[in-house]
């Protein structure tokens, strides 16, 4: 499964210039909403601290300081979440073989990397691509050893 998830990149050289784009592929899939990690861990320690706050009089010290503890902590995650794509995969998608993914994190050799949707090829529904910065990328046939990702204009 996860063999084929992570995949290095063979980067192809633009005839126009000399730098090399890519240095790692990764696909991933979307996590279902109950499984995502910036979603079920909250829901839990908010619903812990709403017990606290209502079930036990003794505790509701704790609970009054912990709860504005807790909506900074997830407020910080939502952020992190929009600014960084690798606590975005992280915490949202998983990473999983090409057939099964939806999207792409190319990371290039200078930069911050970018998520980007993969899509199948119409005449051959085992080979995948993605666009990245005006360029065509194909992934390898799934379960054919392939995945390394091959620049086509």
């Amino acid at each position: 499964g996860q063999r084929n998830a992570r995949m290095n990149a063979i980067p192809v050289a633009d005839e126009d210039s000399d730098d090399l784009p890519l240095v790692r592929v990764r696909c991933y899939a979307r996590r279902a909403l109950h499984w995502r990690l910036d979603v079920a861990p909250l829901c839990a320690a908010y619903a812990a601290a709403f017990g606290a706050y209502a079930l036990r009089p003794e505790l509701e010290e704790v609970a009054v300081v912990g709860t504005p503890c807790l909506v900074l902590a997830h407020l910080l995650l939502f952020l992190a979440t929009h600014w960084s794509v690798r606590v975005r995969c992280a915490t949202q998608l998983y990473a999983c073989p090409p057939a099964r993914a939806s999207l792409v994190c190319a990371e290039p050799a200078s930069g911050a990397p970018r998520l980007c949707p993969l899509e199948r090829e119409a005449a051959a529904p085992d080979a995948f691509f993605f666009t990245y910065h005006k360029r065509k990328y194909l992934l390898g046939a799934a379960g054919k050893g392939g995945g390394s990702p091959s620049w086509r204009k």
